[in-house]
C-alpha cells in the first residue's frame, strides 16, 4: 500500500473519530471507553495475525519499548483527548493536537538525532497557520475560564505524550520490526495501562449498552484504531515521525466537512482560506516523501 493511500487513511478515519467520541462521553468513564477502544482492537490484530503466520517473538527489552508506546500512543494520550473534550469543543482539541507536528520535530532531534528539516517547519508553520484560521471563531471564544484552561491543559498534555509515543516507534524500523504485531502489543499495553489506573483511581468497570455507544465504539475499535493506528505507524517507519505528524493537520479539516454535515458548521471566506494554506504547507512538507518505495508491514 502506498504512502499516500496510507496518509489518506490516516486523515480521514481520525477526522471522523471526533465526531465519534464524543458519542463515548457520558455515564462510562473516559479511562473505560479507552481501555476498551484498545483491548478489543489489539484482540482483532491478534487474529489477523494468527491467520498470517503468527506473531515472532520479542525480547524483555523489546516488550518495554512496547510498553512505552502503548502507554503514550494509545493509552494516556487518548485519555487527555477524551478529558479534553469535556471542557472544550471538539474542533479546538483537534486544533491544540496540530501541535504534535513541533513536538515530534524537537523530540526527535533531540532523542533520536534527527535533522531539523526545513521544508517540514515551514510546512508546519503554514499547516497550522491554515489550522488557526479554519478555527478562529471558536479561539475567539476563549477567555479565562477555568474549565476551558483546563480543556486546553489537557490537549497539550495529550500532545507531548502522543509525540514521545510516536517519536519512540521509529526504534522498530532500526530493529526490522514487522508493523502490525508490534501493534498488537502496544494496544494490548494501552488498553490494559488505562482499565488498571480506572481501578487505581477506585473507577469499577462499566458499560453502555446504547446504541450511540455501541456504533461509535465498533467504529473507533474497528477504523480509528485498528486501520487507522496501524497505518500511522507503518507511515512513521517509512517518512519518519517528523512528516507522519502531519496527518494531525489535515484530519482537522477532515472533522469539519462532517461537522458540517452532521452539525451545521458554516463556512467562511478565511475558513476556506485556511484550508488551501493547509495543503500548500501540506505539499511543502511531504516533498517528494509520498514516492517512497513500499515497506513490508504483514505479520
Amino acid at each position: 500500500m502506498s504512502n499516500a493511500t496510507l496518509f489518506c487513511i490516516c486523515a480521514l478515519v481520525w477526522g471522523s473519530t471526533w465526531y465519534a467520541i464524543s458519542w463515548q462521553l457520558g455515564s462510562v468513564d473516559a479511562m473505560w471507553s479507552v481501555a476498551y477502544r484498545f483491548l478489543l482492537g489489539s484482540v482483532l490484530l491478534w487474529i489477523v495475525c494468527q491467520l498470517r503466520g503468527g506473531i515472532p517473538r520479542y525480547t524483555h527489552q523489546q516488550h518495554l519499548r512496547f510498553f512505552f508506546q502503548g502507554s503514550f500512543l494509545c493509552g494516556l494520550s487518548y485519555w487527555l483527548i477524551y478529558e479534553s473534550e469535556k471542557f472544550i469543543s471538539s474542533g479546538l482539541s483537534a486544533l491544540i493536537c496540530t501541535g504534535i507536528l513541533y513536538s515530534n520535530v524537537v523530540i526527535s532531534r533531540f532523542w533520536l538525532g534527527h535533522a531539523v528539516k526545513r521544508s517540514v517547519l515551514i510546512g508546519a508553520l503554514l499547516g497550522s497557520v491554515g489550522v488557526f484560521m479554519v478555527f478562529l471563531p471558536q479561539i475567539t471564544l476563549i477567555d479565562s475560564d477555568p474549565q476551558e484552561l483546563k480543556g486546553l491543559a489537557l490537549a497539550l498534555g495529550a500532545v507531548l505524550m502522543f509525540s514521545l509515543g510516536s517519536v519512540s516507534c521509529e526504534i522498530n524500523e532500526r530493529d526490522g520490526l514487522s508493523v502490525i504485531p508490534v501493534t498488537v502489543f502496544a494496544m494490548f499495553y494501552g488498553g490494559v495501562e488505562m482499565g488498571l489506573l480506572a481501578m487505581f483511581r477506585g473507577i469499577p468497570p462499566t458499560f453502555d449498552f446504547s446504541p450511540g455507544y455501541l456504533v461509535s465504539l465498533v467504529y473507533l475499535v474497528i477504523f480509528g484504531s485498528v486501520v487507522a493506528m496501524t497505518s500511522y505507524l507503518a507511515l512513521i517507519q517509512r517518512m519518519g515521525s517528523d512528516r507522519t505528524a502531519y496527518v494531525d493537520i489535515i484530519y482537522p479539516i477532515i472533522a469539519l466537512l462532517i461537522s458540517t454535515v452532521l452539525e451545521g458548521y458554516e463556512w467562511t471566506i478565511v475558513s476556506v482560506l485556511g484550508v488551501v494554506v493547509i495543503l500548500l504547507g501540506n505539499l511543502l512538507a511531504m516533498g517528494n516523501r509520498f514516492d517512497r518505495s513500499k515497506v513490508e508491514t504483514s505479520c
